[in-house]
């Protein structure tokens, strides 16, 4: 017995010794790779104190070592071909394998990038070693420089279609590595973590890629080249907050012409009312909350969804006489102004004053948001019409401060614009449906996103409690269960006021900053969703279904220095959450907004400051 059990087990302990022999071989021979990988290291850390420098010289020199060093490294990596048939170890030399390959892609992209960009690197303030990139026209301003951006963008487009290829092509070897079957940590440092960062990056830079590429190519046509728009800037106040972020008070024409930004002229909201006459009825929570029988244009924002709102908004507003039809109608709110003055500093307006981004003690808020509060909203005797027109002006210097401001600035004015589409404090509406769809995938057009998965949208409407939200701050926690197949979530909205109270009274003559808040609060999320309960609204909830998710409404006041919460709890509908994703969308016109989440006792917080997809455990 003995005997024929060591005549099974000879093969087997003759093919293992082999197999370790080779893995040994194996080892040895990847060792010899530390230097390489070190090497590649050190030339990476140039590269992104390059970028950091905004150094394009170095990071060009740095990208072209950095490509012939992965290739050095891919070449000898080959001595390890043969181990990817051993059992075992062959995964992780696949794997290795695929990580070459990705980087080689990536290091291309790279390459092509920086070619790409040096036409425009003094307007992105980079460092190129010469007086003037190749084919830029000598020109001080920044105006020039987007004129030059207008004429010329369409020439890239080849390199980005490299790009995204290249990206693809690493996306794709990224794919194939499995981060679990990795440790968590390896000799102290994350290894698990880090591959899945990696592969997170790599991912949303090629979707970003994706979504950006057609936006780069329309950049001309947007702005004005070679034929000239028109845009209505429509300014939302969101310390009055409403569906699409923020009660929409004042709007202003601007003309862009290759490049070349003229303002023809701006009006406040309610000089727009005043000319419409038509008498249609008004959504039901503004007769509810409102008590206003007729739809005015100042209220037609109720669609979470910006686009459905300005659809309402550009239906009846094409309808009145003596005003340009613009090709879009973009959205602003206080956020932008405020972020453009922190680098520009404070500016003079003819006629309306100095407005700047300090704090003003008066409300605890930035000066130029108080001052544009005392225009518009300082209670004066007599009809208000043309009190808040200040917009075109105020946007006009600021444009001209910002088109003659010092180039090492341009590129923190480009992040600004880049950041408030981002978080919503800029959106875009489209007359023409391809443009609006390019706005769409770029998730710049403030719409309510389709989604297979959990998902959560808040929406706030101040209806008739002043300015409360300059003062408001909240927070959202989210218990999930799941039980048996059933998910079950607690939703809880906190909301606090810790400012003493404005005089109100308008006999007062005071501005009405800090009053008593009145909330019209819906959410949206997975349609066919069940209402359990809710907790803290002062009249009966309401469940209906909108831009295909269920909505539940309700309502609740609050007093300066206070808190409030109000508590929805619902059954979600069947959706397949093995792997539990939730996509949270924020409202536009808020600032970051704590979400703590809860699944089956593990818990999640994370800052949401712009639309965010979360993977739970």
């Amino acid at each position: 017995m003995k005997k024929k059990f060591l005549y099974l087990l000879l093969p087997v302990l003759i093919i293992f010794t082999l197999l370790a022999t080779l893995a040994g071989y194996g080892y040895f021979t990847a060792k010899s790779f530390t230097p390489h990988i070190a090497t590649l290291q050190e030339t990476g850390t140039k590269l992104s104190v390059a970028f950091q420098a905004q150094d394009l010289v170095a990071a060009k020199t740095e990208s072209q070592t950095l490509r012939k060093q992965i290739d050095e490294l891919d070449s000898k990596y080959q001595k390890l071909k043969w181990t990817t048939v051993i059992p075992f170890l062959g995964n992780y030399s696949q794997d290795g394998q695929h990580g070459l390959n990705a980087g080689k892609s990536l290091a291309k992209t790279i390459e092509t990038l920086i070619i790409s960009v040096e036409p425009y690197a003094d307007l992105l303030g980079f460092k190129t070693g010469q007086a003037t990139p190749s084919g830029q026209p000598k020109a001080q301003g920044i105006e020039d420089r987007i004129v030059f951006i207008a004429e010329t963008l369409d020439k890239i487009s080849p390199d980005l279609d490299k790009v995204e290829a290249e990206m693809v092509i690493a996306q794709k070897e990224l794919d194939q590595i499995d981060p679990a079957q990795y440790p968590q940590t390896l000799m102290g440092k994350s290894l698990r973590g880090k591959i899945i960062e990696i592969k997170s990056a790599v991912g949303e830079s090629t979707k970003l890629l994706s979504q950006a590429k057609p936006l780069i190519k329309l950049l001309p046509d947007l702005l004005g080249n070679p034929t000239a728009k028109i845009y209505m800037v429509l300014f939302q106040n969101d310390a009055e907050l409403r569906p699409t972020g923020g009660f929409m008070t004042a709007y202003a024409f601007l003309r862009v012409t290759k490049g070349k930004i003229e303002p023809l002229s701006s009006f406040d909201i309610y000089d727009l009312d005043a000319r419409f006459n038509k008498k249609i009825p008004a959504p039901e929570a503004i007769k509810k909350y409102l008590n206003e029988t007729y739809l005015n244009l100042r209220n037609s924002n109720m669609s979470p969804d910006y686009k459905v709102s300005m659809d309402l908004f550009y239906k009846y507003y094409r309808d009145i006489p003596g005003f340009p039809k613009p090709d879009a109608i973009v959205a602003i709110d206080t956020k932008f102004p405020v972020e453009i003055l922190k680098i520009i500093g404070a500016i003079g307006v003819g006629g309306w004053g100095n407005f700047g981004p300090q704090n003003d003690p008066a409300c605890d808020c930035p000066q130029v948001v108080y001052a544009l509060e005392q225009i518009a909203d300082r209670p004066v005797a007599g009809f208000r019409t043309g009190r808040k027109a200040v917009l075109g002006p105020l946007m006009h210097s600021m444009m001209a401060n910002a088109m003659g401001s010092p180039k090492h600035l341009w590129p923190k004015l480009i992040n600004v614009f880049l950041d408030s589409i981002k978080q919503k404090h800029v959106l875009f509406y489209f007359l023409e449906d391809k443009t609006q769809k390019i706005a769409e995938d770029f998730n710049a057009a403030g719409r309510i996103q389709p989604y297979a998965f959990d998902y959560l949208h808040i929406n706030d409407a101040n209806f008739g409690g002043a300015k409360s939200d300059m003062y408001i701050t909240r927070e959202v926690e989210q218990e999930i269960e799941s039980t048996g197949g059933v998910v079950t979530k607690t939703v809880t909205l906190s909301y606090n006021n810790p400012r003493k109270g404005s005089n109100c009274n308008l006999e007062a003559g005071q501005l009405c900053l800090n009053g008593v808040y009145r909330d019209y609060v819906r959410l949206l999320v997975p349609k066919g969703s069940k209402l359990i309960s809710v907790i803290g609204s002062e009249v009966k909830e309401q469940v209906s279904e909108d831009l295909d998710k269920t909505v539940f409404e309700a309502f609740f006041t609050m007093r300066p220095q206070s808190q409030s919460k109000i508590v929805f709890k619902y059954e979600l509908p069947p959706l397949e959450l093995s792997t539990y994703k939730l996509l949270i969308q924020k409202q536009p016109g808020l600032p970051n907004v704590r979400h703590t989440i809860t699944l089956n006792g593990n818990q999640t917080v994370v800052d949401i400051d712009q639309d965010q997809e979360l993977v739970l455990n």
